[in-house]
């Protein structure tokens, strides 16, 4: 008799595990099918800049870079991420080649 009574609430607990682990995966099929493909610029923008910045540019804690590319050139921009300005730290962290690719991406913002 005891072992019955633990067979249903285990089989139960299964059961539903497996219910969830389903819709789960099934949403997670539905986002990836409906997300665009990012480049590699806008991949590391998400990476590295987007939590201050905002995922669209449009700025949070940091200023928003939706029109960059008119007030600061590639240069001054590489510069920017090289070493920081106001209270943005030093970005250095980021390799060299990744920081040229998101300074360009960024001024061509305009």
């Amino acid at each position: 008799m005891k072992k019955r009574w633990l067979i249903i609430p285990i089989a139960s607990l299964f059961l539903v595990l497996s219910a969830c682990n389903t819709s789960s995966n099934k949403s997670g099929d539905q986002q990836q099918k409906s997300s665009p493909q990012l480049s590699a610029e806008e991949t590391l923008f998400q990476n590295h800049c987007a939590t201050c910045h905002g995922g669209n540019l449009e700025g949070a804690f940091g200023p928003a870079l939706q029109q960059t590319g008119k007030k600061y050139s590639k240069e001054q921009i590489l510069e920017i991420i090289k070493n920081g300005k106001g209270s943005m730290p030093s970005q250095s962290f980021i390799p060299e080649a990744d920081q040229e690719k998101l300074a360009t991406w960024l001024s061509d913002k305009k």
